[in-house]
């Protein structure tokens, strides 16, 4: 084939893929725009008691459900939920353990000792983690379910103030606390993992919350077991059940809220390999929550167009992946096939205003930089975007088009290190 016929098809290619990567950043500029106009005060105001204060003194017995998975880790969120100061009779821990590793399953025995402390342990791993809370869903005699991943270092006024809400408002029926990070400064990937976990919490949950649909995250989190139970608990076919179960109390109609002053924090992935698994996973499972419940979604009539909207920029975002990946690989394909020629200021000119009509997701990493008061990771977010963020997407390319065609996506453990927290 002709080299500048080549060329010619390469950049229209590039063109191509150009539109939707351009579109979807346009989303992610409204989007980061419109959490900034969203005052903290507003979001905090709808939770009138969330420091937790209880002046009859009658607290609803609660239940945290801890799974683990060969987790040594876990014994520290054990030890920090012990350290509550939620009355002592009104709460029990249940750790869900799944272990195969002896030493993770000796660590968790010392706990036997404690009154509030119950240790239930399968003979398989039949749905993972969502068929681990089903199966101690039964043993669980809180009427408030609590769930933390292994990882979770919840502060020691945190149930106090994670039941709150439920005692404002008997509509409640799950309340999400704020993400925080034990080994964010640890290394690029610990940085950028973290960056788009801030992007998440300040950019959609703020939205999220404003609309009434924020979602539960699977950690950090507490919901009616009564609610629970009546929807069918967790979904053990989906790999992302935090999302398939918000999803569908969304469409029951239940009342979520969202905690922004509450800060849960959790190891992030701290290897290439462990970040782009858990990236895979996200897109996979988000991706077959939509597929599965898009008339839940789109075609619901109790929900407004905002939120219609939200939720399948949630469920569906992975999307943009493959085009972004197209864009890249024509964009760099068209630079090489081409005939050499100088470099007009013209062509420095395009460059900058494809670079910043495709930005959009980049600009809404330093939005939430700037919220989260960390502008000094600003270097690390631009130099992993644009790095670690291209790998990431040829992943979650593979991992959407798997979601696609109905492809299993295994679900994969994030290792921990069991840092200070």
């Amino acid at each position: 084939m002709d080299a500048e016929i080549l060329h010619e098809i390469t950049l229209f290619l590039y063109h191509l893929f150009l539109i939707p990567v351009g579109f979807f950043s346009f989303l992610y500029y409204m989007l980061a725009l419109r959490s900034m106009s969203i005052n903290h005060n507003e979001i905090k105001s709808k939770n009138n008691n969330e420091d937790g204060n209880n002046e009859d003194g009658n607290w609803p017995m609660v239940t945290i459900q801890i799974p683990v998975y060969n987790d040594p880790v876990a014994i520290r969120c054990i030890e920090h939920c012990l350290n509550f100061d939620y009355p002592r009779d009104r709460y029990e821990i249940i750790i869900a353990d799944d272990s195969d590793c002896e030493k993770t399953k000796n660590l968790i025995d010392n706990y036997s000792k404690y009154e509030n402390v119950r240790i239930i342990r399968r003979n398989h791993r039949n749905g993972f983690k969502a068929g681990a809370l089903n199966n101690v869903l039964r043993y669980s005699n809180g009427e408030i379910i609590v769930v933390f991943d292994s990882d979770y270092t919840p502060p020691r006024d945190f149930l106090k103030r994670i039941i709150a809400p439920f005692l404002d408002d008997d509509e409640v029926v799950c309340v999400q606390a704020r993400m925080s990070y034990i080994n964010s400064d640890q290394n690029l990937i610990t940085k950028f993992a973290s960056i788009c976990l801030m992007n998440y919490h300040n950019c959609y949950m703020p939205i999220n919350q404003k609309l009434n649909i924020p979602f539960f995250c699977g950690t950090g989190g507490a919901i009616r077991k009564s609610v629970l139970e009546e929807v069918g608990g967790w979904n053990e076919e989906s790999i992302t059940e935090d999302a398939d179960l918000s999803v569908r109390l969304i469409d029951a109609g239940y009342k979520h809220v969202y905690l922004p002053d509450l800060r849960t924090p959790g190891e992030v992935p701290f290897t290439l390999r462990s970040f782009i698994k858990q990236q895979k996973r996200w897109c996979y499972g988000l991706t077959r929550v939509f597929i599965e419940h898009w008339k839940k979604i789109l075609l619901n009539a109790h929900l407004s167009i905002p939120q219609r909207f939200m939720l399948a920029f949630i469920t569906l975002g992975y999307c943009v992946c493959p085009f972004v990946v197209g864009m890249t690989l024509f964009g760099t394909l068209g630079w090489f096939i081409g005939k050499p020629k100088p470099i007009l200021i013209s062509d420095i000119i395009r460059f900058v205003e494809i670079f910043i009509a495709t930005s959009g997701f980049l600009f809404s990493l330093l939005i939430a930089l700037g919220k989260e008061g960390r502008m000094d990771l600003l270097k690390h977010t631009i130099i992993a975007a644009l790095t670690i963020g291209i790998v990431v997407s040829i992943t979650n390319s593979i991992a959407f088009l798997k979601a696609i065609f109905g492809r299993n996506e295994t679900w994969v453990r994030t290792p921990k290190l069991g840092l200070k927290g």
